[in-house]
């Protein structure tokens, strides 16, 4: 029977730890693709009310602005 000589100083370890650090890694960018699909959705209706307010708000500010800068015509127009 032949004996297995094992090299413990073999780039398997190497090769194996980094397998493992790269399955995690991959496994939590998997976990956190599922939630975002989860909750990406829930988001889209806040989006669209807080641009919609912000552009009611901005076009409230231009027209209140114009009313406050009318200024009166000193010149006085009779029809007869």
């Amino acid at each position: 029977m032949l004996r297995s000589n094992f090299d413990s100083n073999a780039a398997f370890p190497v090769a194996n730890f980094i397998g493992i650090i790269l399955g995690f890694l991959s496994l939590s960018a998997f976990f956190v693709m599922q939630s975002l699909t989860v909750l990406l959705p829930l988001l889209f209706a806040p989006l669209v009310c807080i641009t919609l307010s912000y552009l009611l708000y901005v076009s409230h500010r231009s027209v209140a602005k114009e009313d406050g800068d009318v200024a009166v015509n000193p010149v006085r127009v009779d029809l007869l």
